[in-house]
């Protein structure tokens, strides 16, 4: 990219870079259609349910979050303008160079990612097929490919408070 990161270990600085990833990892990705990122304390569901492939192609990034680019789920389609978009903002250098987490991602870069469509010159989509509640954990089961919580299925949960996989052996 050009710069000089400074990554400190244990300030979450990396999830700085996630808009960068696609222009990051172009090689390893090459041939892919789409490319992402999530956070390593979600479980999934049948995510095919709640975006179907039909219905995904007409997005070029979709994140599970109301109103921004969330770490814990965002789809992004693997082409030139999509994984260049942090390019596109003014500050991205800086940003990425800064030792600690910015929260960038999920503020400025999410920020010309709602410009860009407004604009028209991408199509996003933000959603939230989630559990309402993250405290609720203890609600949840897994049963054929399909999660639940308490209101009914879910695509996916984040276990960012709880930090405990509640599902027991043999519910998997």
């Amino acid at each position: 990219l050009g710069i000089e990161p400074c990554i400190i270990y244990g300030t979450g600085k990396p999830w700085d870079y996630r808009g960068a990833l696609g222009a990051l990892f172009e090689e390893e990705i090459k041939g892919y259609d789409y490319w992402g990122h999530t956070d390593f304390d979600c479980v999934y569901g049948d995510v095919n349910k709640f975006m179907p492939d039909e219905e995904l192609v007409k997005y070029d990034l979709w994140s599970n979050h109301y109103c921004y680019v969330c770490g814990p789920w965002t789809l992004y389609r693997n082409t030139e303008k999509v994984n260049n978009i942090f390019r596109e903002c003014d500050d991205w250098k800086e940003r990425l160079e800064e030792p600690m987490a910015t929260g960038w991602g999920e503020q400025g870069y999410s920020e010309k990612v709602d410009e860009l469509h407004e604009r028209k010159e991408i199509n996003r989509l933000y959603t939230h097929f989630q559990s309402r509640d993250p405290n609720l954990w203890e609600d949840l089961t897994f049963n054929e490919g399909r999660l639940y919580d308490y209101g009914g299925e879910i695509m996916m949960f984040h276990f960012n408070r709880a930090k405990i996989y509640p599902l027991k052996e043999g519910e998997v």
